[in-house]
């Protein structure tokens, strides 16, 4: 397996690899797990590795990173690892100048040494498969060498769209050709293509037609039972209105859209204030801050630094409502973020800020929430004051989602699901 987001590393992004590291032996498959040994990342969390078994092996390396470089030559815009507030303009610098130089992503620099570790371990010993997990991109072509010269099924997963990511901007057009060849190499090369959600699976072969029918399989995210079992007893305290967002906010997501609605909803309901808050828990930005001072709620809305995901799971079930925020647009729609199947399995009620597309779907089809669209500061106001006037109620903050609906998301599942894949592949 090779994968750069691995604990120590936090974040939404680590979840699915580290889940499938831990349930796999269960399956009959022993993971090796090539990473990387430094922290150029904004979130960590110490906490995730001792959910691994002692048959899951990890083999970490060196790496050379974007976000590396530029903390030796500009640590001003850089910020740290760990950092709650980050600058969204020099997070922008970042991106444009590894976009100009660093193709396909800012961690080729770990090309070289992930790919040298992959080559010794199966010169040392027999191995069955190789499977790839991005973001970042770079874990594909290291996926690509090592299956070429080893002859071995090769298993790429994509937790990201690539050339349709929303972060995706190529400077030119020959940087765009460039990125859709490797694209398109990977997609063609590996034996067999996982992804999220139906939407990017068809988005892929739409894209792709040379693409074999069947060869781009759906393993979705999903919640892990483990990590809801010591909160069985945590329900929302009354008094006061919860809602959280928790995971961390971008460029692309920001939250401007949410909070002109909010701000909106106490205009039509001033006696809301003080008995609704809303924390956004993870890596922000400057400019949310300065949102959220602008439209004067600092009463009502407070931003957090980056917590451990035993304490996020803890959170959610504190709620009375999950924020869930993606952008408004073609590519917005294709994404299902991993954190919505724990605010599920939470069975508080999601209010999504979303396009049309896979999260939209999905929380309609399990009746587990409502949706808006992304900038729609009305119909957000209208929502919430509907659910609290619900909460004033005293009504259930609970969904009702029962265990048949929310079972064939749980990791032991979807694990079961990717080994039935390598199984096929390699005879098992």
């Amino acid at each position: 397996m090779v994968a750069y987001f691995f604990p120590p590393l936090g974040g939404a992004g680590v979840q699915r690899t580290l889940k499938f590291a831990k349930y796999l032996p269960d399956a009959g498959w022993d993971p090796t797990v090539i990473t990387v040994s430094a922290r150029d990342y904004w979130m960590a969390d110490d906490s995730l590795a001792a959910e691994l078994g002692e048959r899951v092996r990890v083999v970490r390396t060196a790496s050379v990173t974007g976000l590396g470089m530029l903390k030796r030559l500009a640590p001003r815009h850089a910020g740290r690892p760990g950092a709650p507030r980050r600058s969204a303009a020099g997070l922008r610098r970042l991106r444009t100048l590894a976009s100009w130089f660093l193709v396909p992503d800012a961690y080729v620099g770990w090309i070289p040494y992930a790919e040298a570790a992959g080559k010794r371990l199966l010169r040392e010993a027999p191995f069955d498969l190789i499977y790839t997990t991005s973001s970042p991109d770079s874990a594909h072509l290291v996926g690509r060498a090592l299956a070429r010269e080893f002859h071995l099924p090769w298993v790429a997963d994509f937790r990201d769209p690539w050339t349709r990511r929303l972060s995706y901007r190529p400077p030119t057009r020959w940087h765009d050709a460039r990125q859709r060849k490797l694209e398109r190499a990977v997609l063609e090369e590996a034996s067999q293509i996982t992804v999220t959600a139906e939407a990017t699976r068809d988005d892929f072969q739409a894209r792709n037609p040379q693409i074999t029918a069947g060869k781009v399989a759906v393993v979705t995210n999903g919640y892990d039972e483990d990590d809801f079992a010591p909160w069985a007893d945590l329900h929302p305290a009354p008094g006061q209105m919860q809602i959280l967002h928790a995971g961390q906010l971008n460029p692309e997501r920001p939250a401007e859209p949410f909070l002109r609605g909010l701000h909106r909803f106490f205009g039509a309901q001033p006696h809301a204030r003080g008995r609704l808050r809303v924390r956004f828990v993870g890596a922000f930005y400057e400019n949310d801050v300065r949102c959220a001072q602008r439209l004067g709620l600092e009463d009502a809305v407070i931003f957090e630094a980056h917590r451990s995901h035993r304490e996020i799971v803890a959170e959610l079930l504190r709620s009375h409502l999950l924020l869930l925020m993606e952008q408004d647009s073609e590519r917005g729609g294709l994404i299902l973020p991993g954190k919505i199947f724990e605010y599920l399995r939470s069975r508080r009620p999601v209010l999504g800020l979303l396009p049309r597309g896979a999260a939209w779907d999905l929380i309609s089809r399990l009746q587990a929430g409502s949706c808006c669209r992304t900038g729609d500061e009305e119909s957000v106001s209208l929502e919430l004051a509907r659910y609290f006037a619900a909460f004033e109620r005293g009504g259930p903050a609970g969904t009702g989602l029962d265990e048949a609906r929310l079972s064939v998301f749980e990791r032991r599942s979807l694990t079961r699901r990717l080994a039935s894949l390598f199984d096929s592949m390699t005879g098992g």
